[in-house]
């Protein structure tokens, strides 16, 4: 069995077990360098259909749209890289969720809507702290993404027993390393990497467990926070520290939250 992150995440990708076009991943190396060139990335774009209707999509949204985009070129070039980033981001966590967790107990639904839910919560929580709510929005989404390595190395051991979900710290991370060594973290994180992502998204994600100190990690943590009240209907003991930062220390400011989250996270799963 594969015995590092690199390792794993590669043996994973190999099977297929992602279902994503070649070029998906072409395309996020490209934005990755800040000197692409619009035309081969859109031609990129073009070979697979799932991301050039997303992009074409939002590129003639009622935000973007002064008149219609008629072609992905302009799109590219409406767009730019941050929204092509995300957009990428939205398109990878669909297809990656769209099969039962069995490892996990989780259905497509659930897992999708566990995401969503951090995904608004850390945008949320990055609007409350001036941070960049399109990357919080981003790594919030993708990160339980690990989560399909670990589930492939759980069905390959036959009888297998469901994991228990600990403390809201650790989460599933115990049954995750008893099975192969790491958590879904880790994996996640090196998942990430080698689809080319930027390396602050793959560190969040790979740090989520850990102390949240920093800014970016403490909005992450405040998703991960009202996705635990939201989707597990539990009540963590949040660090202190970090909810005095958001300004949620009492239950009725959390309990507003955590109500905005819920009926913002409806809509973008309404419309997604």
């Amino acid at each position: 069995m594969p015995s590092t992150p690199a390792e794993i995440v590669a043996a994973f990708l190999a099977k297929g077990s992602l279902p994503l076009s070649r070029s998906v991943s072409r395309v996020q190396s490209m934005l990755r360098s800040a000197d692409y060139d619009a035309v081969d990335l859109a031609e990129h774009l073009r070979m697979d259909a799932t991301l050039a209707a997303k992009v074409m999509a939002v590129a003639n949204s009622a935000f973007f749209s002064r008149q219609p985009c008629e072609n992905i070129d302009d799109a590219v070039n409406r767009l730019g890289t941050a929204q092509l980033t995300r957009i990428f981001s939205q398109v990878l966590a669909g297809a990656a969720f769209m099969s039962p967790l069995k490892a996990y107990g989780l259905t497509a639904d659930a897992i999708w809507r566990r995401s969503v839910i951090t995904a608004v919560g850390s945008e949320m929580a990055a609007r409350r702290s001036d941070g960049d709510g399109s990357t919080s929005y981003m790594v919030g989404l993708l990160h339980q993404i690990g989560m399909l390595a670990v589930n492939q190395l759980w069905l390959q051991k036959s009888g297998a027993t469901p994991f228990a979900r600990g403390d809201f710290i650790r989460e599933y991370a115990p049954a995750e390393i008893n099975l192969c060594g790491f958590d879904q973290a880790a994996l996640g994180a090196e998942l990430l990497r080698q689809l080319s992502f930027p390396d602050t998204i793959c560190q969040l994600i790979r740090r989520q467990y850990h102390t949240a100190l920093d800014p970016s990690a403490r909005v992450l943590y405040l998703g991960r926070v009202a996705r635990c009240v939201i989707c597990d209907q539990e009540s963590p003991a949040a660090d202190p520290e970090v909810m005095q930062s958001f300004k949620l220390t009492a239950n009725s400011q959390m309990e507003a939250f955590c109500a905005e989250v819920r009926e913002e996270a409806r809509g973008r799963m309404q419309n997604g």
